[in-house]
């Protein structure tokens, strides 16, 4: 009796393997890293391109930076005082180039909105649900499309795109069409907000299945603070 018990319960043939299934979800869930998990994708290439589009301040750069030393990272920036800090941030890094201007579906000149903790700035005018821009101040900022400053450019692919952006997502890769089309991003690394802060946020699974035409696929998602 007392045998059987030990075969049926404890000697399971599958046991060990739910065992380590749970454990491995345990890890995901508590301590995923997105940067971690980027440079594991890209582990055989030590040296390419890497775009922060919505850089602000500089702190993924500064991540990107830590995981990806070999890497030339670009940094979109439109609010003038953030691209400021950035310049004398990085100043001792030659490859970090910080460009003042924004990706979007087209080149153009138009309004950011302003929000009193940067970082949500916009480009998209903010609904009732954002925060911080009671003073309802703007300030005009030039958009170029990632295609155009491709073709500008003297690299050949981009390794990773990033894109924090504050609901102007998919127009950046709207604005990308071609390189997309023509496989010259590997990786896209998108903050998704699951609730609306501005008009014509666009949701997730919009860029989801805008991205999915291009045969990308959906690899990980994870919460704001395991992302940084």
């Amino acid at each position: 009796m007392n045998q059987n018990i030990l075969f049926k319960y404890i000697f399971r043939k599958d046991l060990f393997w739910k065992i380590k299934e749970k454990i491995n979800q345990f890890i995901r869930n508590n301590f995923k890293n997105g940067f971690k998990d980027q440079r594991e994708l890209l582990k055989n290439i030590e040296s390419g391109v890497i775009l922060d589009v919505g850089a602000h301040i500089g702190d993924t750069v500064k991540l990107y930076r830590n995981y990806f030393p070999g890497y030339k990272i670009f940094c979109f920036e439109p609010f003038p005082e953030s691209c400021d800090y950035m310049k004398r941030r990085f100043i001792n890094d030659s490859n970090i180039n910080v460009i003042e201007t924004a990706l979007g579906i087209k080149d153009e000149t138009i309004p950011l909105y302003l929000s009193s903790f940067s970082n949500l700035n916009s480009l998209q005018r903010p609904n009732e649900r954002a925060w911080g821009f009671d003073k309802k101040q703007t300030i005009d900022v030039k958009t170029i499309t990632l295609d155009q400053f491709y073709k500008e450019s003297d690299f050949k692919h981009i390794d990773i795109l990033k894109l924090d952006v504050q609901g102007s997502e998919l127009d950046v890769l709207i604005g990308s069409k071609t390189l997309l089309e023509k496989s010259l991003i590997s990786l896209i690394y998108i903050e998704w907000q699951v609730v609306p802060l501005y008009e014509n946020h666009t949701t997730y699974f919009k860029i989801a299945d805008y991205l999915v035409i291009f045969g990308y696929e959906f690899i990980i998602l994870m919460k704001l603070d395991q992302a940084r």
